[in-house]
């Protein structure tokens, strides 16, 4: 049994889920060895003002979106990432390298951009330096720079404007690996045609279905958004996920019965694989998480809202890579959809885009690349990773 040490920030649901699709990859693997795994919030093991970095994200996010980005774009630079380094290193190094000597890990997995190089100087302090440290990045374009970090054993990254970012940045071609975006394998099991998905979510089978969502917290332009297409009179059946937020799944379900639209209505959901798959259209923010699942799915997008900053690299990737329609207001959103149902070649051309511009099974190469590090320290070649599953595949 080995042991996998997964570093994030609950600052968003993004990072949680990579490390959780990620995991459930490890738990599939049996040789050369099992693993144990645990995923760790480092803001528990900081000092204040660390503590409350979930808390401020979700603020600044909520009444402030502006703000964030300044403050992501004021860092991003060698020198002043590294400045930041210096100010908050204080905060979680003896801690975090405390952490590494309870838990023992064999492997340390970073998923968020400001752990990196946190995870490095614990590590050196805990005399762990033979321990491999994998960067596993989940932002896409022209990432932070806290992402790219040239001393990491290995960097996964998801796609090829990152990795060539990374080479820019003196990442050495030897470590990094193009992996994809690490969603849940749950998401390419999915394998029943699109009617009987249909039938199973008892959504209509000969009519266009759009999908809405706003990523696990279920906020931000959501409910306007819903609103606007519901009341536009466009021949389609809505499927809107508010995910945790009970207040909009509460306040939804009451006006869909006043609205002259079609509307089906879930809080949060272990159907989203399902329901991607049953989907004609998605239509959801640029989190990096769902434009993967999406592509997986193979339905096709448009973006209404991002995190600026962190996320304006997801929506110039949508854009370069032609698999969506990007309409940044509820007037564009409700031009994109009515133009989309009037264009089902379009909408076919996003699909077989879809098709190439990411890596398929992420997380489960991911995890193969984890096992062999940790088992003899070397980094396997794209290749030797999807030959498992090619004949895992067959069988």
């Amino acid at each position: 049994m080995k042991r996998a040490l997964f570093l994030i920030s609950d600052t968003g649901g993004g990072h949680r889920s990579a490390s959780n699709a990620i995991t459930a990859a490890l738990d599939e693997l049996t040789q050369p060895f099992r693993f144990e795994h645990r995923i760790d919030d480092v803001a528990a093991h900081s000092s204040f003002p660390l503590t409350q970095l979930g808390r401020a994200y979700s603020t600044a996010l909520r009444y402030a979106p502006p703000v964030y980005g300044a403050l992501y774009y004021a860092t991003n630079g060698r020198r002043r990432y590294k400045a930041l380094v210096r100010f908050c290193e204080p905060l979680y190094r003896e801690r975090l390298r405390d952490l590494f000597l309870a838990y023992r890990p064999d492997v340390i997995v970073s998923v968020h951009p400001l752990l990196n190089h946190a995870a490095l100087r614990a590590r050196s302090d805990a005399k762990l330096t033979h321990i491999p440290l994998v960067t596993v990045i989940t932002d896409l374009g022209k990432v932070h720079e806290s992402w790219l970090m040239p001393e990491a054993d290995v960097v996964v990254v998801p796609a090829r404007e990152v990795y060539d970012r990374a080479l820019s940045r003196g990442v050495s071609p030897a470590r990094l690996r193009m992996l994809g975006q690490p969603i849940h394998p749950k998401f390419e099991d999915v394998n029943e045609t699109k009617e009987r998905l249909r039938e199973e979510l008892r959504l209509p089978i000969d009519r266009f279905v759009t999908l809405l969502m706003a990523g696990g917290e279920g906020g931000g332009k959501l409910l306007t958004t819903t609103l606007a297409l519901a009341r536009a009179g466009l021949d389609t059946h809505y499927v809107v996920v508010c995910g945790r937020n009970t207040t909009l799944q509460a306040k939804l379900e009451e006006m869909s019965r006043r609205l002259d639209a079609s509307i089906t209505v879930y809080g949060y959901t272990d159907k989203i694989p399902a329901l991607m798959r049953a989907a004609d259209l998605l239509v959801t923010k640029a989190g990096p998480g769902s434009l993967a699942e999406a592509n997986v799915a193979q339905v096709p997008l448009v973006i209404y809202d991002y995190v600026p900053g962190q996320e304006r690299g997801n929506v110039d990737f949508v854009r370069k890579n032609g698999i969506g329609v990007v309409a940044l207001s509820t007037p564009l959103v409700v031009r994109a959809v009515r133009q989309l149902l009037q264009s089902p070649g379009r909408l076919d051309q996003m699909r077989k885009r879809q098709a190439f511009v990411a890596p398929r099974s992420s997380s489960r190469r991911i995890a193969r690349l984890i096992s062999q590090i940790t088992q003899d320290g070397t980094i396997p070649q794209d290749g030797a990773l999807l030959a498992p599953l090619a004949a895992a595949a067959s069988l």
